[in-house]
């Protein structure tokens, strides 16, 4: 993905391209190949987009009206989309990385059946009306998170994802540093970026 991202101009133009495809009516979340686009902000370093447009599918494409499940079903794709995306986390196919975004609840806990470790996402400043959409700041286990991504150990291991949010988009996890792993930056997996 870093590799893509140069190759198309950079973060401002790939993000460019992104907001077109999400906008120009080309796109349909009613097919699992959507459903990873939606969170590409997150390689440009505007995981806040990823939110924005996190909030304003699940709402308008998956609701309790006749319509109210876009596309085909099979296989429990569009309600496996929907419930990773309100938990807050959603996962990149084939990799140990979790895009963050805040969950559409004020807390949200998952226990692992074979840890039995229960691993905790916790929303500052929530809001039902879901105008604080955006991560102002985070902590994992009480320690500053800049990472706009997380690995399966939070999931395995347990602990406590703290989400300060706003109405506005902010720095939080914007830095190179902060970007989930690629292969084209030389990282042999994702702890290695830890």
């Amino acid at each position: 993905m870093a590799a893509l991202v140069t190759l198309l101009g950079g973060p401002d133009e790939f993000t460019k391209r992104l907001n077109f495809l999400h906008e120009s009516g080309l796109l349909y979340m009613g097919e699992e190949q959507a459903f990873l686009t939606v969170f590409l902000y997150h390689y440009s370093g505007r995981p806040g987009l990823s939110a924005k447009r996190a909030h304003a599918y699940i709402p308008k494409e998956f609701n309790n009206t006749i319509n109210g499940i876009p596309g085909n079903d099979d296989s429990g794709a569009m309600g496996s989309f929907v419930t990773l995306t309100m938990m807050g986390v959603f996962p990149n196919p084939g990799q140990d990385v979790y895009f963050i975004t805040p969950p559409f609840f004020q807390e949200i806990s998952i226990v692992n059946s074979q840890t039995g470790k229960t691993a905790t996402i916790r929303n500052i400043n929530f809001d039902a009306r879901y105008k604080n959409i955006y991560i102002q700041s985070a902590l994992r286990d009480g320690n500053i998170w800049t990472k706009n991504w997380i690995d399966h150990s939070f999931f395995a291991e347990g602990g406590v994802l703290e989400l300060t949010l706003g109405p506005e988009e902010s720095k939080w996890g914007t830095r190179n540093e902060d970007l989930p792993p690629s292969m084209s930056t030389k990282a042999r997996d994702a702890k290695d970026l830890i």
